[in-house]
C-alpha cells in the first residue's frame, strides 16, 4: 500500500464528516450555545468586568463538559458500521486499500473535525456573547474522543448499533458501581478496576479545561481504554471481512 494512495482518500473522508455529521453537530451546537450566548451578553452589561469574565469562563467550561460528550457520540457513531450496512465498502475497497489503515485515518479525520467544530463553537461564543476564549476546553474534547471514541470505534467494527452498545456499557458500569461500591466489598474493588472509568471522564475533562493537573493514573486509565478499543477494532478489521 503506497502512502499516496491512502492520503488520496483524505479529502473524501473530510467531506463525509461534513456531510454526514455536520448537520447534527450544528443543531446540537446551536441548541446548546444559544442560551449560553444570550446569558453571557446579559452578563456583560450587568456584572463587573472581573466577575463577568470569571462567570463567563465557568459557563463555557460547563457547556463543553456536555457538548464534548454529545459531539463525540455524533462524531464516532457508525464510523465503520455505516459503510458495512449501506454497502459502501464494495466501492471503497474495490481497489487494493488497507482496510485497517483506511478506518484508522477516518478515526483521525473525525477527531480533527470535532476539534474544528469545537473551535467554531468557541468562536461563536466569543463573537456573539462575552469575549472569553478558554481554548483549554479543546483538551476536554480531545480527551473524550480518545477515551470514549476508541470504545465506539471498537463497537462499530462489531455491530450496526454501536451507539446503543456504548450507552449500554456506560449505563451498566454506572449501575454496577452503584450496587457494588468499591469501598464496601472486594467485588466492588475488582469491578472498579475492570469496568471502564468513564464515570471519571467529566471530572478529568473539567480539570484539563481549567488548567489543573489531573491525577495521572486516572488520565492514563481513560486513555488506555480508548486506545485499547481502537487497537482491538483495527485488529478486527484486519481479520474479519466487512461483508459479514
Amino acid at each position: 500500500m503506497r502512502r499516496a494512495r491512502m492520503w488520496s482518500y483524505l479529502g473524501w473522508q473530510a467531506r463525509d464528516f461534513v456531510v454526514e455529521r455536520g448537520a447534527p453537530l450544528l443543531i446540537v451546537a446551536s441548541l446548546m450555545t444559544f442560551p449560553i450566548i444570550m446569558g453571557l451578553r446579559q452578563l456583560e452589561t450587568a456584572a463587573a468586568p472581573i466577575q463577568a469574565a470569571t462567570s463567563a469562563r465557568y459557563a463555557v467550561v460547563q457547556l463543553f463538559a456536555e457538548f464534548s460528550l454529545i459531539s463525540v457520540l455524533i462524531g464516532i457513531n457508525g464510523v465503520v458500521s455505516s459503510d458495512r450496512v449501506k454497502g459502501y465498502y464494495r466501492f471503497l475497497f474495490a481497489k487494493p486499500v488497507s482496510i485497517p489503515r483506511y478506518y484508522a485515518q477516518a478515526y483521525l479525520v473525525n477527531g480533527v473535525g470535532l476539534v474544528f467544530a469545537a473551535l467554531g463553537v468557541l468562536g461563536a461564543i466569543y463573537g456573539l456573547g462575552y469575549p472569553v476564549l478558554p481554548v483549554r476546553v479543546l483538551l476536554m474534547v480531545v480527551l473524550v474522543y480518545l477515551s470514549l471514541g476508541g470504545l465506539g470505534f471498537f463497537y462499530s467494527t462489531l455491530a450496526r448499533f454501536d451507539w446503543v452498545l456504548m450507552g449500554a456499557t456506560w449505563g451498566l458500569a454506572q449501575v454496577l458501581r452503584a450496587v457494588y461500591p468499591a469501598h464496601e466489598s472486594r467485588a466492588g474493588r475488582v469491578l472498579d478496576v475492570i469496568l471502564p472509568p468513564f464515570h471519571r471522564l467529566r471530572d478529568v475533562g473539567l480539570q484539563l479545561a481549567r488548567g489543573e493537573t489531573p491525577e495521572s493514573t486516572i488520565l492514563l486509565w481513560l486513555l488506555g481504554w480508548g486506545i485499547t478499543g481502537l487497537v482491538l477494532g483495527l485488529l478486527i478489521l484486519r481479520r474479519r471481512p466487512l461483508a459479514t
